[in-house]
This record gives structure tokens, sequence and C-alpha cells, in this order.
């Protein structure tokens, strides 16, 4: 059927039309993103810095995730940093920080060790983020099924690793009696990383002095690696 030009004209015109509101709605979704993800920024203090990370972890936990404009975040902090939060963590790869919080770039420090342990340099790193770009919470995050944690309990040693297995012994109860064997690496990995908080307290009088004066906060909390769900410990090392 041949049309005529006046009827091409409106097909047009009609077309422009909702080209256009496509557009304008495409735009519209893209800045509500942009401005769910530039609000990450402007987190102040250490209650909004936990409550952060905690619908992060929903975020992650429901696929949507909000913090996947990774161009957008590379100019965002391009000119510096200011992370929130400073995440201690083990180096297991099911436990990457990053996406379990839906935080992206620039919105947290990410230190890891196996069995997420402190040593002299997680310390000055630590002391750096709190001192120098005003980092608010601090975060020990152990895991289910560590690795690093069943090496303590085996006693396995391997040149280097002995030294570190060492350092999570303290974790382990002394009669090894626990409530039900299959437990038994996940509570020490819940110990462990009370203990790790205690010895950063212990040993950096930096830290220490910020947590007493309500500078920065430090707490312990455990992810679930079967599930993908973190849980925050409802303690306050002093």
């Amino acid at each position: 059927m041949k049309l005529n030009k006046n009827k091409l004209v409106v097909i047009a015109s009609i077309l422009t039309i909702v080209s256009c509101n496509n557009n304008k709605s495409n735009d519209e979704n893209n800045s509500g993103k942009n401005t769910k993800q530039k609000e990450i920024h402007k987190v102040k203090n250490i209650d909004e810095a936990l409550t952060e990370l905690k619908y992060g972890n929903n975020r992650f936990l429901d696929n949507a995730f909000i913090n996947t404009n990774y161009k957008e975040q590379i100019e965002a902090t391009k000119g510096g940093q200011h992370p929130h939060s400073f995440i201690l963590t083990c180096i297991d790869s099911r436990v990457p920080p990053e996406i379990i919080f839906d935080q992206g770039i620039g919105n947290i420090f990410v230190s890891r060790l196996a069995g997420n342990i402190e040593d002299d340099d997680v310390l000055g790193s630590m002391e750096f983020a709190a001192k120098v770009k005003h980092t608010k919470l601090f975060v020990v995050l152990g895991h289910s099924h560590c690795g690093a944690v069943k090496g303590a309990i085996d006693n396995a040693g391997l040149e280097h690793l002995t030294q570190l297995t060492n350092k999570i012994k303290p974790a382990i109860n002394p009669q090894k009696t626990y409530p039900l064997e299959d437990e038994v690496e996940d509570i020490v990995s819940r110990k462990n990383v009370s203990l790790t908080i205690e010895q950063i307290l212990k040993n950096s009088a930096t830290l220490r002095l910020m947590v007493e004066e309500n500078e920065i906060k430090i707490i312990g909390a455990f992810y679930d690696i079967s599930n993908g769900e973190v849980e925050f410990f409802d303690e306050k090392k002093e």
C-alpha cells in the first residue's frame, strides 16, 4: 500500500514523540539509579555507615544492586576517596566485600588476610583509614567454613602458613568441646572475630582512643557462604 506524503509526516511525528518519551523515561530511571549511587558517598556517621552495609547486603540478597555503574564511580572517585567503612576479612574467594555489601568503587576500604587476622600492616592501614580518610566504621568479617580456621583446628603447617594459623588457635576451645561437631569451625570463626577485635584495640593506641571517644566503631560480623547473609554482632568492644 502506498502512503501519501501527509500520512508519512504524521507517522514520523508519532515515532518521534514515542522516542522522546522513551528517552525521557530512561533518563529518569538512570537519574534515579545515579542518585541512589551518589547517596552512598554522603554517609556521614557511624550509624549511617552500618545502616548502608546492612541495606547493601539486603540488596545483594535481593539481586537489586544499585552500585554497578562502574564508569560513573571511576569518574566520581578519580580525584580522591573517602570510604565510609573498612572491612577486614578473609582471602576466601567466596567472600568479596564490595559485592556482598553492594558498595562498588570508592565506598569501602578492604583488607584481606586468611582467617581475617590483624598484623602491623593491617593496623597501619586501619589507622590511615581512620585518621587520614576519616572512615567511621570498621568491620572484622568472619565467614562460615573458613579454610584458615580449619587449618588451625587441624594443626596444618606449611612454611609461613604455620605462623598464621597459630594466630587463630587462641579462638579454639582448649578442651575442644562443642555442642555439635559440624559447628566447630563456625564457632571458632566467630570467636576468632572477637579476638581479632581485641587484638586491634590492644595493639593500636590510635584506634583504641578513637573508639573510646566515639570517633569510630569496630564491630564483628559473620558471613554465611551458603546463603549470602551477613550477621552483624551486637557487641561493642571497648
